[in-house]
């Protein structure tokens, strides 16, 4: 049983940096529209719109599986220091990952369509942050990572 969880909790966790990854990748790709074509940037937000609900089966997979197997060890996992580590990156992840892309999103798409370009150092100030947060999320994905193969 503790296979079977083991095995959907990479998956979920697979799920969602998956989409994280593709979501970055899209907004890189975002740069050489902004702010020069702004409704072909708008598509490209659109079509980022079906990450989040994977996300969010990703995070319901790890989570479920996650308490599943805290359950079947009974607990012991809770005394080590890697898992108390963990669980603190994972609810930074969870807190920024639900509030930051979700408030910038929908303020570069506002921003996208009025279409004036006095917006336009404004937008690239906004997706520049985005980047900056891509890569903090990567990188607590990352050590969430690390933490969960080399226990101490």
């Amino acid at each position: 049983m503790i296979s079977l969880l083991l095995t959907l909790h990479v998956i979920g966790f697979t799920m969602m940096v998956g989409m994280i990854v593709a979501d970055f990748t899209i907004y890189r790709k975002l740069n050489k529209f902004l702010p020069a074509d702004k409704p072909r940037a708008i598509t490209m937000l659109d079509t980022a719109a079906i990450f989040p609900p994977v996300i969010g089966i990703g995070a319901f997979l790890v989570l479920s599986t996650g308490i599943g197997m805290v359950v079947l060890l009974k607990g012991i996992v809770f005394q080590m220091l890697w898992f108390k580590i963990k669980m603190v990156l994972v609810l930074v992840v969870g807190i920024f990952g639900s509030v930051i892309p979700r408030r910038n999103t929908s303020r570069l798409r506002l921003l996208l369509a009025e279409n004036a370009t006095s917006n336009n150092r404004t937008i690239e100030g906004l997706w520049s942050r985005m980047g900056y947060f891509y890569f903090f999320q990567l990188s607590l994905f990352g050590t969430i990572f690390l933490l969960s193969i080399f226990k101490f």
